[in-house]
This record gives C-alpha cells, sequence and structure tokens, in this order.
C-alpha cells in the first residue's frame, strides 16, 4: 500500500453502480479518479457487502453474473486487502473504544492492519470516531 492509499467503503461502491441516484456520477468520479492513480483499496468486507446489496437490496436489483463481474472489475482494478483473526479481535476492541457498529469497526481495523489511513465514505459519523482515520465525504456539498 502506498502512504496515500483511499478505502473506497461500500456505500460509494453502490452509488457508483445505480445510475438512477443523485450521487452516481460523483461516485463514479470518485472511483475512477483512485484508479487512475493508483490510490484506491477496498476490503473483502466491501465487496461482499456491495454484492449483497447489488442483487438484494438495490432499488433496481442486478443479476448474479452482472454483480459477479463487476467484483473481479473492482477486485482487478483496487488493492483489496483482507482481514485476519487478530483483525476481528482488533475490531472488538475498536467497538468497544468507539462505540462503534460491528462492521464499521472490523473495516476500520483491516485498514489499520494495512496501514491505510484515508477512507472515502458518506458515513462520516461513524468513521470521524477513530482518531487516526481521516474521512472524506465525496457526497458533502
Amino acid at each position: 500500500m502506498t502512504e496515500g492509499t483511499v478505502l473506497v467503503d461500500t456505500n460509494v461502491l453502490a452509488y457508483a453502480y445505480q445510475s438512477f441516484d443523485d450521487r452516481h456520477e460523483t461516485a463514479v468520479n470518485v472511483l475512477d479518479e483512485l484508479i487512475e492513480n493508483g490510490r484506491g483499496a477496498v476490503s473483502v468486507q466491501n465487496l461482499a457487502e456491495f454484492s449483497r446489496l447489488a442483487v438484494e437490496k438495490f432499488p433496481k436489483t442486478i443479476s448474479h453474473e452482472e454483480a459477479r463481474e463487476i467484483v473481479l472489475n473492482l477486485s482487478a482494478s483496487l488493492d483489496v486487502v483482507s482481514y485476519r483473526a487478530q483483525t476481528v479481535s482488533e475490531a472488538l476492541r475498536l467497538c468497544r473504544t468507539y462505540k462503534l457498529h460491528f462492521f464499521d469497526a472490523l473495516l476500520a481495523a483491516t485498514m489499520e492492519q494495512d496501514g491505510i489511513r484515508i477512507i472515502v465514505t458518506e458515513n462520516e459519523k461513524d468513521f470521524r470516531k477513530i482518531p487516526w482515520l481521516k474521512v472524506v465525504n465525496p457526497f458533502k456539498p
């Protein structure tokens, strides 16, 4: 990972693939820029969350095949980080310390283990609780 690596949160991925959403263009621009600059990363957790949203929860769901293609393309274009058993333990500590939901804490712990200090997300409220994390909300005016 480079020092300027930026993790793309699931909500940004989701908006990038929902062309009818007002945030679509911004999400696509953010994703494209990070890919072009070689600074983008996702966690396997983001890919799993995106997959579930895409095939089950999007207002206009997409096929499993299309979701699979998107995940493969994202995996080829972005650095993919994964968590380990010790990361889960650290996530539990972050939950307690910062009063986070478990999966937000797991994402933060995964970022910490891989030296990623910047997240692009709409979820400022939770991630701003973590002092070492820089939160960038591209949808904020």
